[in-house]
């Protein structure tokens, strides 16, 4: 304390000796001066809002100028832009592309504005493009990342990945996933999104173990899309391991994680442990909500178990469930499946037009299956068919318009579809080509189906090829659908025994039997077996043309075979034997062999006592 007060009084002294001489040797400065001397003071930028940018964003008139200071602020320390700056810079963006016409040239605007390229600019751009769904660019800009010397960050990265994902590039997505060097919970969460929604196990087992080994675990939302797969599979011994997880990682089991066990053990065929598990969640005190119930209805009516399946339909009903889309789609198909098609018309049109619930694509092309196989067409059932079109509604919704005889409609819902760059397949085209020959319009089908045929990126099965010939054949075109199914056969189309068939429902109409019975021995050459319906054929043919000698070798085949021709087939065997009575005794004893190898109810006495 000494020292300081010592110090003190020199200090003292020394400056009233300066000040002093200054007053009295020295001019003092006058106060603009020292204005002058001093640096002057800076008032502090106002720290940047979002508020204030996106204002600035949407006042900005020149685009250039726009994403100058989008970048310019990006760099602000602890500053990040919101969605609502990067949902504006999207259209900001598309608009330099149109008038750029690629990114390199953007960047070398930016370069003339004064504008450094960093890797903070070109990852903004990246996730603009991203953001914007104009992924062509987003793969632009990333491969400009390298052309620039820059190396991809881990977000970077991740955007690429979500990207091939989406342009259904799989293998290329998985070589950007093994590539980040240093992966983030994003990384691991796009790859099992988007492995899940094409349902592959395989890598989404590899993908999860990775993403656990590496310290990391799915949230809610993923642990319940994976388990979905699983289960979907009837993978049920996976699903288990996975509620595992989903215990250990903290996340609780519910009333849908129960539900889509149930399901799974259904998938996997077993029907007992699935009421079993269901059992064990009422014990536990976990209650069954609609899904539940809709997975127990589903699966026992998958097992034809139709009285377990009713039963919980009245325990629905019992404890006032309000019935939700997915059961109506459940039990709208489960009257299908049981024949019961007056029952599903009531649901659909009571429960659905005129209620409370919305019909989905599932529900019109359920529907429209049923009307099909009834028969008897509703017209009020294409009311509401505005929903949007999906591939299985338009094409149900084709096939029924075809049958209906509407085929105006259904040339409309196919240039609807393919306006909407839906991935036609070939039942798509099948009901194109039908509706085209309905519509007396043969040759525009046949070049249409010679333009699909040249196509490589469509797999065209045996029904497509059947399809059309079988157009063909009932306009009366027999040449053209027989040169139709020998170009299949020439070129090695797939066809099966329904397409031979129609081909000799061809050959017979025209009158060309020698080629059918022909057509009938190659088809055995080439291993595909005639079916009743093939037989049915021939014969009829054979019988109008009073073929004894074919006709008796087509019916010892049918004996050998085990083949069982329909009473209106015998009928007309039995009608041109008849008048040949030194033949018939050969063919009774062709029809005794029958009834013993194949136990036909209908007895020779009675077909001939019937045609008396």
């Amino acid at each position: 304390m000494l020292w300081r007060c010592n110090w003190i009084k020199q200090r003292r002294k020394v400056l009233n000796t300066l000040s002093f001489s200054s007053i009295h040797t020295h001019s003092s400065p006058k106060l603009n001066q020292i204005s002058e001397l001093s640096p002057p003071r800076v008032a502090p930028n106002p720290p940047l809002t979002h508020d204030d940018v996106y204002s600035r964003l949407r006042e900005s008139s020149s685009d250039l100028k726009t994403l100058t200071f989008f970048i310019r602020c990006a760099k602000q320390r602890n500053y990040f832009h919101d969605d609502r700056a990067f949902n504006h810079m999207v259209s900001v963006a598309e608009r330099l592309t149109l008038q750029h016409k690629s990114i390199d040239r953007i960047i070398e605007v930016l370069i003339l504005s004064g504008c450094v390229i960093k890797p903070r600019v070109l990852l903004l751009l990246l996730e603009i493009f991203w953001r914007g769904h104009v992924y062509d660019k987003a793969i632009e800009v990333y491969k400009g990342m390298n052309s620039f010397g820059y190396v991809p960050n881990t977000r970077a990265m991740n955007m690429m990945m979500d990207v091939l994902f989406k342009y259904n590039l799989v293998d290329r997505a998985l070589e950007v996933f093994e590539g980040i060097r240093v992966r983030n919970f994003f990384s691991f969460d796009i790859a099992l999104s988007h492995l899940c929604n094409r349902k592959d196990l395989v890598r989404v087992k590899i993908v999860l173990k990775m993403m656990i080994r590496e310290g990391f675990y799915p949230n809610g939302e993923r642990f319940g899309q994976v388990l979905g797969v699983f289960c979907r599979r009837g993978c049920v011994v996976e699903g288990f391991q996975v509620v595992g997880l989903m215990i250990c990682s903290g996340i609780s089991v519910s009333v849908n994680v129960w539900s889509m066990l149930v399901s799974g053990f259904f998938r996997s065929g077993e029907p007992q442990k699935a009421v079993d598990l269901f059992n064990k969640m009422v014990r536990m005190g976990c209650s069954p909500n609609l899904v539940t119930y809709t997975s127990l209805i589903k699966g026992f009516m998958d097992y034809g178990m139709v009285e377990e399946a009713f039963s919980v339909v009245s325990i629905v009903q019992s404890k006032g469930l309000a019935p939700d889309i997915v059961l109506c789609n459940v039990m709208i198909h489960t009257f299908t499946r049981l024949g019961r098609f007056e029952e599903a018309r009531n649901l659909f049109l009571n429960s659905l037009k005129n209620g409370n619930l919305v019909a989905d694509q599932y529900t019109f092309a359920t529907m429209l299956s049923s009307l099909c196989l009834s028969r008897d067409f509703d017209l009020r059932i294409t009311i509401g068919t505005e929903t949007e079109l999906d591939l299985v509604m338009g094409n149900s919704l084709i096939n029924y318009l075809c049958k209906v005889g509407n085929t105006t409609a259904a040339l409309k819902v196919f240039r609807d579809m393919s306006n909407k760059d839906l991935a036609l397949d070939c039942y798509t085209y099948t009901g194109f080509l039908t509706a085209l020959c309905q519509g007396e319009a043969p040759r525009d089908a046949v070049n249409m189906y010679y333009e699909i045929v040249k196509r490589k990126n469509i797999r065209l099965d045996a029904h497509f090829h059947t399809v059309i010939m079988d157009s063909l054949v009932e306009l009366g075109e027999y040449s053209t659908a027989i040169r139709l199914f020998n170009r299949c056969i020439l070129e090695k189309h797939e066809v099966d025994v329904v397409s031979y068939t129609v081909a000799m429902k061809g050959l017979v109409r025209g009158r060309r039997m020698e080629e059918a019975c022909s057509l009938l021995s190659k088809m055995k050459e080439d291993g595909v077996m005639p079916n009743a319906r093939t037989y049915r054929t021939i014969i009829s043919g054979l019988c109008e043309e009073k073929d004894k000698d074919r006709l008796r070798k087509v019916l010892w085949d049918c004996v050998e075979e085990g083949v069982e021709l329909d009473p209106n087939t015998k009928f007309k065997v039995v009608c041109l034997l008849s008048r040949y009575p030194r033949e018939c005794s050969e063919f009774r004893s062709v029809f005794e062999k029958w009834r013993e190898k194949v136990d036909v109810s209908d007895s020779y006495d009675e077909l001939f006592v019937s045609t008396g």
